[in-house]
């Protein structure tokens, strides 16, 4: 089953001010997340093995936060950090 990916318009600005080289791996996470999300991401916080639940993965330094919807069938980006940035 491929998932809806959903990166809100906030976060999309925010992605844009990173480097290309950490753009380039956000997008293929982005991919690899409406294949299978829970293989590339970890538990973020409890893990939870419900039908919604939060996950998150580390990629060029920066952690992606999302919520997959197994009942939409939606991934959604809740947020891009980079802890490195100072």
């Amino acid at each position: 089953m491929t998932y809806r990916l959903i990166v809100p318009p906030s976060i999309r600005r925010q992605i844009e001010t990173l480097s290309l080289e950490t753009q380039r791996a956000l997008h293929a996470l982005f991919e690899d997340l409406r294949e299978d999300p829970d293989r590339h991401t970890g538990p973020h916080g409890l893990e939870d093995d419900g039908p919604v639940r939060m996950r998150s993965a580390g990629r060029a330094g920066v952690i992606v936060a999302v919520l997959i919807n197994d009942l939409t069938i939606n991934v959604t980006v809740v947020s891009v950090q980079n802890p490195f940035d100072g």
